[in-house]
């Protein structure tokens, strides 16, 4: 799943039309571009539906535009955190380790246990299987553990929230009475490394799901937009395949996993 703890607001259509107006083509010939009808596009502008992260980087290259402008838009939140999540293939994961083995800076090995929660007044998961949209997780961090809640937009950006848990008894009580029910665990093995002094890169083994990366923006050098636009490049540099983005993250793929 690809991962953004950002929000838009000013819509993203509005932010298609204008560029692609700018550049003086049409509806059709952007379609034809990038190989959508031209009621897709229009679906698009007028905010009906929104493109996937694919598309959003096909359409700022061809109208060029920054990612980043398309998704934050001017006024992107100042508490942001910008990351991105890939599946890899063993072959894959051992190429991207060795680089970072020899590019990078180990920080940390360790393993997370994530176990995730719904209230059963209130779905997070869609009976259509379409998306999950909100998270409550409980994650053991060494010694720590934290109550983390996270609140998605079409699977693409979240808002994100978080404590460290000091009383489990106390939790338990509180779960118990809220009517929140298990859902999905999730372990994993992780390798974390700081890369170009810049990123964090996250090597994760994932239990009967398998390999991905993720990377973090930790240093901004820049506004959210241009720092996103880079991490785009990072990726690519990487010779990661953005086609393999993960846009649900791993309880989706636990709990529907064939």
């Amino acid at each position: 799943m690809l991962k953004f703890n950002w929000v838009i607001k000013m819509n993203l259509g509005s932010r298609i039309a204008k560029l692609r107006k700018e550049k003086g083509i049409t509806q059709q010939q952007l379609a034809e571009l990038i190989y959508v009808t031209d009621k897709t596009i229009s679906s698009w502008e007028s905010n009906r539906t929104e493109p996937n992260l694919e598309m959003i980087i096909k359409i700022s290259e061809i109208l060029d535009g920054s990612i980043g402008y398309l998704i934050y838009g001017d006024n992107p939140k100042n508490d942001i955190e910008t990351e991105i999540k890939i599946k890899l293939s063993n072959y894959e994961f051992k190429i991207i380790e060795n680089i970072m083995k020899s590019k990078g800076e180990f920080l940390k090995n360790n393993k997370q246990y994530d176990t995730y929660y719904q209230p059963l007044h209130r779905k997070f998961l869609k009976e259509n299987k379409e998306t999950i949209n909100e998270w409550l997780r409980i994650g053991i961090r060494g010694n720590k553990k934290i109550l983390n809640y996270k609140n998605w937009y079409n699977n693409m950006y979240c808002d994100e929230y978080e404590v460290e848990i000091d009383n489990d008894k106390n939790l338990d009580k509180i779960f118990g009475i809220l009517g929140l029910e298990k859902i999905a665990v999730v372990n994993k093995i992780r390798n974390t490394y700081l890369y170009l002094n810049k990123y964090e890169v996250a090597l994760d083994y994932v239990d009967n799901l398998g390999y991905f990366i993720e990377i973090e923006v930790k240093k901004y050098n820049d506004n959210a937009i241009k720092e996103y636009d880079n991490l785009i490049k990072i990726a690519k540099n990487l010779n990661l395949n953005l086609n393999n983005i993960d846009k649900r993250g791993y309880p989706y793929h636990i709990i529907y996993k064939d």
